[in-house]
């Protein structure tokens, strides 16, 4: 099924996010990209705050619906800290491969956005504490004691470390090391 204009737009203006920064994201640029009609982007969102929105919203949907495919690739009813750790190194390379780097760099440039904007921060928050239930969901599958502050903890660790190749534009999924230590921070 083709996707509706709104998630073209969407989708569209985290590929410019990504790829050229918010000083590149006009909704001309947006139109552009998406590849619709001039104008169709301020039919839909008649602010930037409107654009960023839902370019926000659309990120995070994307995320989850990440999370919640690797979900189902563990078909057992409960999990180990292994599979846990599996899916995390997982996740981890897919957010960082090529093909997903504007998605990536897109994440981090909304965020900074958001704290110089109250209301994208109230909707990061939103989206944050959906993406946390969905962490704390696994690592209680994983039978992870104190679920809400290691789902915390994982997900600064895993944001971490997509922050740090971002920055420094490098392809480096997580390693022996970096698994032990996780593994042991999520230990009891």
């Amino acid at each position: 099924m083709e996707p509706d204009r709104k998630t073209l737009i969407a989708d569209a203006a985290i590929a410019l996010l990504g790829s050229v920064g918010a000083r590149g994201l006009t909704h001309r640029a947006v139109d552009a990209e998406a590849g619709l009609p001039a104008g169709s982007t301020s039919f839909y969102c008649r602010s930037r705050l409107d654009l960023l929105r839902l370019a926000l919203r659309r990120h995070a949907t994307l995320d989850l619906a990440d999370l919640e495919a690797d979900a189902l690739r563990v078909t057992q009813a409960t999990w180990t800290r292994a599979d846990l750790l599996a899916l995390v190194a997982h996740r981890v390379r897919e957010w960082l491969a090529p093909a997903q780097r504007a998605r990536l760099v897109a994440r981090f440039e909304l965020f900074l956005l958001a704290s110089r904007e109250p209301e994208l921060a109230e909707i990061v928050r939103e989206l944050r504490a959906q993406f946390l239930l969905a962490t704390q969901a696994a690592l209680v599958r994983a039978g992870v004691s104190q679920p809400e502050a290691r789902a915390r903890l994982l997900a600064q660790f895993v944001d971490g470390h997509l922050l740090d190749c971002v920055g420094a534009d490098q392809v480096q999924p997580l390693d022996e090391a970096q698994l032990r230590l996780l593994d042991r921070l999520l230990a009891d």
